[in-house]
C-alpha cells in the first residue's frame, strides 16, 4: 500500500524503506510581499553508507547577503507522517499548508510561524502522477523531482536574529527532490513573481543514467492563471535551443502545439550542499534572484504570453 500511496503522492516522504545512500529534501521558497527578502528553506535527510553518515538537516539561503547555513541533527530528530505530506526536525514543521521554525544555533535564530493559503497545487493524474511524468513508475532512477505548490500566498512573520520580518501578502512555492545523487550536470530555472500574478515556471535538464548508458532528459511546465503548459522529454517536447554564456541563459522548447522561450540573466549566489550517493559533501552554487522572461506561442508563432519573473531560482552546474 505504501509503495502505491507514494508513487501517486510524490510531496510525501519517500525514503520509508531506505537505509543507506539515499536522500530526501524539500524546497519552500519565501518572498515577502517588499520582495526585500527572499529565503529558501530546504528541510530533508541523508543516509550515506553507515549509520554515522545518516542525519536530518535544514539548509538555508537568503537573498540578502547570499548567506547559507547547514544545520545538522540527529537522525532520531526527523519524524513523518506515512500517508501525507508532514515531517518535522526537532521543532521545527513543513506541510504543503505552511511552516514553523525555531531555529536557535549559536548566535542565529530563526522563528516564527507561516501558513500558506489560495494554494494551487501540481496537477496530477494516473499516467502523470507528477512532474516526473511515466518516469515516475520507474525504480531506479538516480534522482527524482516533485512539484507540490506552484504557487501560494504566505501569512505570518519570521524573527531572523533581531529583525522581525512580515512575509503576509508574500508569495511562495514547494518542490522536492529524492533518490540517490544529484546529476552529474543540470540547470535549474524557477520563478513564481511575475507582474500578472497567477504565473509559474520551472524548467530542470539533466545528465540522466539509463541502464549503463545516458541521456539529456528535461521536465518544465509554464503555469497561465490556472491553465498548465508542460514540456518534457516524455511528453515528446524537444529542447530546440540551450545556450549560457557569461551569465545569460537562453532556453527554447518546443512540441506540436506551443514553444516555450525562456531567457534569463544569473546573478549573485550562495553556496549550497548537494547529495552525491546520499552524502551531502557536493558544493553548488544557486541565485534565488535572477530574472527571466518567458514567452508562450503556438505553433503558428501567435503570442500567448510574454512576461518577466522576477527572484527566479537558478541553478546552473556544469
Amino acid at each position: 500500500m505504501y509503495s502505491i500511496l507514494k508513487t501517486f503522492n510524490p510531496e510525501i516522504f519517500q525514503g520509508r524503506y531506505k537505509s543507506k545512500n539515499y536522500f530526501e529534501g524539500w524546497y519552500f521558497k519565501l518572498i515577502d510581499e517588499s520582495e526585500d527578502n527572499i529565503f529558501s528553506v530546504i528541510p530533508g535527510i541523508a543516509y550515506g553508507q553507515s549509520k554515522e553518515d545518516k542525519h536530518a538537516f535544514i539548509q538555508l539561503i537568503d537573498s540578502t547577503n547570499y548567506n547559507t547555513r547547514y544545520l545538522k541533527y540527529d537522525i532520531a530528530k526527523f519524524k513523518y507522517s506515512k500517508s501525507d505530506f508532514s515531517i518535522r526536525i526537532d521543532d521545527n514543521t513543513f506541510d504543503r499548508n505552511g511552516i514553523n521554525l525555531n531555529l536557535n544555533h549559536g548566535e542565529f535564530r530563526l522563528q516564527g510561524t507561516l501558513k500558506f493559503h489560495d494554494i494551487i497545487p501540481f496537477p496530477k493524474t494516473i499516467f502523470n502522477p507528477g512532474i516526473m511524468g511515466p518516469y515516475s513508475f520507474v525504480p531506479f532512477m538516480e534522482c527524482y523531482h516533485g512539484i507540490i505548490n506552484i504557487q501560494h500566498r504566505i501569512e505570518g512573520n519570521l524573527i531572523i536574529g533581531d529583525s522581525d520580518i512580515n512575509f503576509s501578502r508574500g508569495n511562495g512555492y514547494i518542490e522536492k527532490d529524492w533518490g540517490k545523487s544529484f546529476p552529474e550536470w543540470w540547470i535549474w530555472i524557477q520563478s513564481n513573481d511575475f507582474a500578472e500574478g497567477n504565473i509559474s515556471v520551472m524548467f530542470s535538464v539533466a545528465k540522466i543514467p539509463w541502464i549503463g548508458k545516458h541521456f539529456t532528459g528535461f521536465v518544465s511546465f509554464l503555469s497561465i492563471k490556472g491553465r498548465l503548459y508542460r514540456f518534457a522529454t516524455y511528453t515528446g517536447a524537444k529542447i530546440r535551443h540551450l545556450e549560457y554564456k557569461d551569465g545569460n541563459i537562453q532556453i527554447n522548447v518546443s512540441d506540436k502545439k506551443y514553444s516555450m522561450t525562456i531567457s534569463g540573466k544569473y546573478k549573485e549566489s550562495g553556496i549550497l550542499i548537494a547529495p552525491k550517493n546520499g552524502l551531502m559533501h557536493r558544493k553548488i552554487a544557486e541565485s534565488i534572484s535572477s530574472n527571466i522572461e518567458v514567452t508562450l506561442e503556438d505553433w503558428r508563432g501567435n503570442l500567448i504570453y510574454n512576461g518577466y519573473g522576477k527572484n527566479a531560482g537558478m541553478e546552473i552546474v556544469e
